[in-house]
């Protein structure tokens, strides 16, 4: 079962599943919790609507715990104070002692290298389809809640601020985006892979996934190693979580050159243990 949520105080979130019900045939469900919530049978999913904000959405695994769930995308609003039209994909989790923005310190979900490729691919195929032409279609890195859930899960969004997240063609872009990945059996072949290094848009490493075969999970970015490369323990720990918290076998580690010393040696550690490969580029 694919699982399709979103909040009702999300305008974007709201705009895409309003769209996306547009192009299914649905029936009502009961999952606790949801103020709505539609089964589409032949495409073997629930798509549900929640009250809190989609950073808090940790009850998830609880709520849809009936059910055999392969993956969860959340269709969310991305905000940002520089204002870039964007249409984004990311994983979750705190990575640092910071949790200002939901779930837990130092605690990572389970990443969908493949899902969140297609997703990134289709977003670049929709922006010319729907007219949005001058978003920026990119991977972020991990970052918010929720972070303890335990089946993989994408956030795809709409950004940065109102003036986006109310525009009816991103709305039915990303349910076009979104309607193409549940109905799509996983069958093509990408190397699962973590980022590490970079800005918060991680824009390296969208174009290594655009251009390769290369499929990114967890993507750790240089403000947040500034704090983990002081403590080596938990550096180790957050490296290791982001190679295993995935929903496919991590590859490899793609290190961007800039990355310092204590950082690179830690991860060729764990990456001699765990049997990574390491790409420095």
């Amino acid at each position: 079962m694919k699982v399709v949520v979103y909040s009702v105080i999300d305008e974007a979130g709201k705009g895409i599943a309003k769209e996306l019900l547009n192009l299914v045939k649905y029936s009502e469900a009961e999952v606790p919790k949801a103020l709505k919530a539609y089964v589409v049978k032949d495409l073997d999913t629930i798509i549900a609507c929640f009250r809190e904000d989609v950073i808090y959405f940790d009850f998830l695994d609880e709520v849809f715990s009936k059910y055999d769930v392969n993956y969860y995308i959340v269709l969310s609003r991305h905000s940002a104070k520089s204002g870039i039209k964007s249409l984004t994909v990311h994983h979750t989790g705190n990575l640092t002692s910071s949790a200002q923005a939901g779930g837990r310190p130092y605690e990572l979900s389970v990443s969908n290298p493949p899902v969140t490729k297609e997703l990134l691919l289709g977003l670049v195929k929709a922006r010319e389809e729907f007219g949005l032409g001058d978003f920026e279609v990119t991977y972020e890195v991990t970052h918010h809640g929720p972070t303890g859930i335990k089946k993989p899960l994408t956030f795809i969004e709409i950004g940065s601020s109102i003036r986006e997240w109310v525009l009816s063609n991103a709305h039915k872009a990303l349910a076009h985006v979104v309607l193409n990945v549940i109905t799509k059996e996983r069958t093509n072949y990408c190397k699962a892979v973590v980022g590490v290094g970079g800005p918060h848009y991680a824009g390296t490493f969208t174009k290594r996934a655009l251009t390769s075969d290369e499929c990114y999970g967890h993507i750790i970015p240089r403000y947040s190693l500034r704090e983990l490369k002081n403590n080596v323990g938990r550096l180790r720990e957050i490296i290791i979580k982001a190679v295993t918290l995935s929903s496919v076998t991590t590859k490899e580690f793609i290190v961007l050159k800039k990355v310092g010393k204590v950082v690179k040696d830690v991860i060729n550690e764990v990456a001699s243990d765990l049997g990574v490969k390491v790409t420095v580029v």
